[in-house]
């Protein structure tokens, strides 16, 4: 009877544990919820270049055919009296902006004064700006150089000399529509050199010009 009792005793200690190992194993190997759920991804965004917006040049007539901001004309000046002056002068300018202008011109002068009994030529060339102030008005300001003769009375002969001449103005400005001659203007420059352009001999002017002011009709 007592072997008896210890005989069910051992086998229900081996049902426990047997019941608790399947218990531990049935745990383990159940499927974990985490696992089940896929791994959320985190993605990074890498932030797409921005488009490049097209560069737009500071001066728009730095993209503008030369042919199309080429000006060509000229101007002349015409003065009678006790001097009498024709004024003849080709031009070629090109836009630089929209608004301002820059160019050189060749000049050539038939000169008379009556008082000083002289009747001569003379010629150079001039390099020159215009500025656009207003629809109508360009403020301008060119340097002209001048071969001119004036009398030497040491040797009674005539004397040819080169002068400078800077001058600033402005002109009333019309349009003309042309390709290359797109205005007509009437133009009035002060010369700021001419009351040095003296004879060393008679303290008389050489300037070609009349007086320091110079008006010229321009098409450009």
């Amino acid at each position: 009877m007592k072997r008896f009792i210890i005989l069910i005793i051992t086998v229900a200690a081996l049902q426990g544990l047997h019941l608790t190992a399947f218990g531990q194993n049935e745990e383990y190997y159940k499927p974990d919820s985490a696992r089940r759920q896929r791994p959320q991804q985190t993605t990074m965004s890498i932030p797409s270049d921005e488009k490049k917006q097209p560069e737009v040049p500071f001066n728009k007539y730095e993209q503008v055919p030369f042919l199309d901001r080429l000006r060509l004309g000229g101007s002349f000046g015409l003065s009678f009296g006790t001097v009498t002056n024709i004024n003849l002068s080709p031009m070629a300018g090109v836009n630089l902006t929209e608004k301002l202008v820059g160019g050189v011109g060749a000049t050539y002068m038939w000169f008379r004064s009556r008082l000083l009994n002289i009747n001569s030529s003379y010629y150079g060339g001039r390099t020159f700006l215009m500025y656009s102030v207003l629809p109508m008005v360009n403020i301008q300001a060119e340097y002209e150089v001048m071969n001119v003769q004036y009398y030497n009375s040491i040797d009674r002969a005539y004397t040819r000399k080169w002068i400078g001449s800077p001058m600033v103005g402005g002109s009333y400005v019309q349009p003309l529509g042309g390709r290359f001659t797109k205005t007509v203007q009437m133009t009035l420059l002060y010369s700021l050199n001419y009351q040095n352009q003296l004879n060393p001999f008679t303290g008389q002017n050489i300037s070609p010009y009349s007086s320091p002011f110079v008006f010229r009709v321009t098409f450009l």
